[in-house]
């Protein structure tokens, strides 16, 4: 099968993905889900270990883009990574950087180097694990201040990552006035019907009553109920593919030793999350 079309695809929200790695078996189905979003979108592929031991790290340690690209038969057998960015439109690069605090690290390459997406593997963490450390997948996205895709180590996702294959057919997104869901809406939406033209978007909003989000929003279902419960009950109902989360990053204390709402229902969620900061939080 010939999916090499897939580089004539109109370019998508995303310019420049990065995809921190640790080298580890449970990091391969981030990697697949960066590699597949950088081949849809045209998008350059940062792969990044940091390394707090102070050391560089070689470059033979990290995923096999070419291989990867073979298996999933968008490269024939032979090709090489000058091959597959001409091919494709995409741009590969390998970065490691030693440095003692991870989490500032991958958030200073990601503004360095202008990515606009984070692709990144979360690993569950006890509630007191959490309050003396948060997660280093969320502090990271937070310090980057850009889109990230979080997937849970027992999450298979959305791309199979043996044959690049794409189960995007039902999403889910809770949205609240006061975060303010349209940027999210733009990104998300775009993204999604490159991927999957014919995937159904679910729009909730949790509260007593609906607010007027205007006319450039789909329609949205009202929910009513605790808001972490209620959004993880639809999500478990309805099973979707994707939950799609617009954030405004913390705003209290309270914030600071739970996580936000994006990170609360991420902990739980039973699907990949895509966590977009609201313009107001960008800037």
């Amino acid at each position: 099968m010939d999916r090499s079309n897939e580089a004539n695809m109109e370019p998508a929200a995303f310019k420049s993905i990065l995809h921190p790695t640790d080298f580890s078996q449970s990091n391969e189905m981030a990697f697949a889900h960066a590699l597949r979003l950088a081949i849809a979108t045209r998008a350059a592929l940062h792969l990044l270990h940091v390394d707090d031991s102070g050391t560089q790290t070689s470059g033979k340690h990290f995923p096999d883009v070419v291989e990867a690209l073979v298996r999933w038969n968008f490269l024939e057998p032979g090709a090489t990574i000058e091959t597959a960015e001409s091919g494709l439109g995409s741009r590969f690069v390998k970065a490691s950087a030693p440095a003692s605090d991870i989490a500032h690290a991958i958030g200073a390459y990601a503004d360095q180097h202008g990515c606009d997406l984070l692709v990144l593997m979360t690993h569950e963490a006890s509630w007191m694990e959490r309050l003396l450390k948060n997660s280093l997948a969320e502090e990271s996205a937070r310090l980057a201040h850009a889109p990230a895709l979080f997937l849970r180590e027992d999450d298979e996702g959305f791309v199979d990552k043996e044959t690049g294959a794409l189960r995007l057919r039902r999403v889910l997104m809770p949205v609240a006035a006061e975060v303010g869901p349209m940027h999210a809406w733009g990104i998300a939406s775009k993204l999604v019907r490159m991927l999957e033209p014919t995937a159904e978007f679910r729009l909730i909003h949790v509260g007593e009553t609906l607010p007027t989000f205007g006319n450039l929003l789909p329609h949205v279902d009202l929910m009513r109920g605790p808001l972490i419960e209620t959004i993880l009950e639809v999500a478990a109902e309805s099973r979707p593919d994707l939950i799609v989360m617009a954030t405004a990053g913390h705003q209290n204390l309270s914030d600071d030793l739970r996580g936000d709402t994006t990170e609360r229902v991420l902990r739980e969620a039973p699907c990949p999350v895509l966590a977009i900061p609201s313009k107001q939080y960008r800037n």
